[in-house]
């Protein structure tokens, strides 16, 4: 049975939070380091599995904060259920398919907890900045992505569960 947290998923953690809150003055649109952990565990861990992990990785991102509490949790919990569904029938094998994943994940996630900050939050509005850090968000997270399924690859040390055996 797998475990959802290891002692090298906590080491990551801590390395990816403080990026992710880190360099959020930086640029226009900020990588989101924890949403690339929830794709890495959906494409190359469990895709069964995800709804459960995600709603975990929402439920930090609530406890870390910015919103009111449970948006991060709900809009992960339904995205996680979504790219679930969506992973059953997709080839996870393709790095393309990984990026273009990537950039409709974090663009859906991020306008679903945005529309849901709107609906249930008095002092957040619609305006003029929503779209464009939407995209760079998403564009900066599907363009590291390669990158972190690369270093997530190493770092949790897989190996690939097809093994071929020579008949003769």
């Amino acid at each position: 049975m797998y475990r959802f947290i290891s002692g090298r998923l906590l080491i990551l953690l801590a390395l990816l939070i403080p990026l992710q809150y880190g360099l959020a003055p930086l640029l226009p649109g900020q990588p989101d380091f924890l949403y690339l952990l929830v794709l890495d565990f959906a494409f190359f861990m469990s895709w069964e599995r995800t709804p459960f992990f995600a709603a975990g990785v929402g439920l930090l991102k609530d406890l870390l904060g910015g919103h009111l509490f449970g948006i991060h949790t709900l809009t992960l919990s339904i995205m996680g259920v979504l790219l679930s569904l969506a992973l059953q029938k997709l080839e996870r094998e393709n790095a393309w398919v990984r990026t273009a994943v990537t950039f409709l994940f974090v663009g859906l996630s991020e306008a679903l907890s945005f529309s849901l900050g709107v609906w249930l939050e008095e002092k957040q509005m619609w305006g003029p900045g929503f779209f464009p850090s939407v995209f760079w968000t998403s564009l900066y997270t599907g363009l590291l992505a390669p990158g972190f399924f690369w270093f997530t690859h190493r770092w949790f040390k897989r190996t690939s569960f097809r093994r071929q055996y020579e008949l003769f």
